[in-house]
């Protein structure tokens, strides 16, 4: 009797241990990719590079002037560099009078976006920070450092202020 209820209590533990907190998966909203419509423009091609620390799959929230949390319950659902060049792209393509932006193509252009802060933080503002650079165009690259405030708590907020922030990236990097 003593061993049956050891193993019960003990199979009771390890299936409490397993149903810890679920993981939650995000995505940057508007972040599919959208031909743009109108006339002839010069194709480039769009990239993103991410340091090493965003490229993780982790939501980062910076929690003080020195500190960085990775969330180890909030992820991204999909490649995070390809989120945001999607939405770059189609950001872009809304300012630009003679470029196409475009996340894949064989274009002699390219505009390629480094980023390396790309997080909520402890002041209630998001954090994008980077430069540009172009290859094949007579275009400068340029530097971002955008601050917005993040309206409401959590991730969810996290990421819609991210998303807007990376509509100030664009209007700060277009041609």
């Amino acid at each position: 009797m003593k061993i049956l209820l050891s193993l019960i209590c003990a199979c009771t533990l390890t299936l409490a241990g397993c149903a810890g907190t679920p993981v939650t998966y995000y995505q940057l909203p508007n972040s599919h990719y959208q031909l743009p419509s109108g006339y002839y423009r010069t194709p480039v091609h769009i990239k993103v590079v991410l340091t090493d620390s965003l490229n993780q799959g982790n939501l980062v929230y910076q929690d003080s002037p020195t500190t960085l949390h990775f969330a180890q319950n909030h992820l991204w659902a999909d490649d995070l560099d390809q989120e945001i060049t999607q939405i770059l792209a189609n950001e872009l393509n809304k300012y630009s009078q003679h470029f196409s932006f475009m996340p894949q193509s064989n274009s002699k252009h390219t505009l390629t976006v480094y980023i390396s802060a790309f997080q909520g933080s402890y002041d209630g503002h998001i954090h994008i920070k980077g430069y540009s650079m172009w290859d094949g165009s007579k275009e400068k690259g340029q530097n971002f450092n955008i601050r917005l405030s993040q309206q409401g708590n959590g991730y969810s907020n996290m990421v819609k202020a991210l998303a807007k922030g990376l509509e100030q990236v664009a209007i700060t990097i277009a041609p």
